[in-house]
């Protein structure tokens, strides 16, 4: 369809070209017939200089159209590109940096001037950063026709950013256009989110444990304790004497396993249950 449309209207002129060739002479020649050969051969001429004419005007007006079309989509991109609300930069292939946009120049900090004079590794600080490192390892796949950077800003300070890059052609130079989001927010959410989900985790197997000892650890002093008073009220002083001591061993045994399992609560922050 591309090639169609380019082909349009260089075969409209060579039509109109080939049909004026063909057809101009023999009309000339027939009305102008009763003139003479050296009056027919000027308008003849006349008529090529007039075909000339209306060809170059016409030309004109098209490519002052085409030009105009450009003109407007080039002012049209730009304008994309200006005030896309992502920063976004063009780079060539020394990675030194060719044009930048205003969200580049306002997160970043550089000034426009600035940045033309720097390479696109001057604001990259690594990705040694440990939370980086963590989520770049479980976003592989999602991120793979991306990259994570980490990047610094002119003031010192750094944020995480993904990046997308795209091969244009610019100023007639092999470049690459990037678009970078930050996503430190992100990340960051995503690294309370697990270590909320590792505190619930950590609850729930405390809480488990707990369950286990009420059912196993809990139930044997309570049940003695139980058997102990009731034998208590018909014992005689002999056997009272022996059965306060066990009743102060399944108390003591008791006492030990709340604290236990209320130092297991302490820990992973809920209020006591006891």
């Amino acid at each position: 369809m591309k090639v169609l449309n380019s082909a349009r209207i260089p075969l409209t002129f060579l039509i109109i070209g080939i049909c004026w060739a063909l057809f101009s002479n023999p009309i000339i020649t027939f009305f102008y017939r009763h003139l003479a050969t050296t009056e027919q051969d000027s308008y003849r001429s006349l008529n090529d200089l007039i075909f000339v004419i209306i060809i170059s005007y016409v030309l004109y007006v098209k490519i002052k159209r085409q030009q105009h079309k450009i003109t407007k989509s080039e002012e049209e991109y730009r304008q994309l590109f200006e005030s896309n609300p992502n920063p976004l930069w063009i780079y060539n292939e020394k990675m030194r940096f060719v044009k930048v946009n205003n969200a580049a120049v306002e997160k970043y900090g550089f000034s426009r001037r600035r940045f033309l004079k720097m390479n696109v590794e001057d604001i990259n600080a690594g990705t040694d950063n440990e939370i980086l490192s963590n989520y770049l390892n479980e976003h592989q796949e999602e991120f793979r026709l991306a990259g994570i950077k980490k990047h610094l800003k002119a003031t010192g300070g750094s944020f995480i950013v993904s990046i997308v890059s795209y091969p244009v052609l610019f100023n007639n130079e092999h470049c690459n256009l990037v678009m970078a989001t930050d996503i430190t927010e992100l990340i960051e959410k995503e690294r309370k989110l697990e270590g909320a989900y590792q505190k619930i985790k950590t609850a729930n197997e405390v809480l488990l444990q707990i369950a286990w000892s009420n059912s196993h650890e809990l139930r044997k002093p309570l049940c003695s304790i139980l058997s102990l008073v009731a034998l208590l009220k018909e014992a005689s002083d002999q056997e009272r004497e022996e059965f306060l001591r066990l009743l102060e061993i399944s108390s003591t045994e008791l006492d030990y396993v709340l604290r236990q399992n209320n130092e297991k609560v302490d820990a992973i922050g809920l209020e006591e249950v006891y």
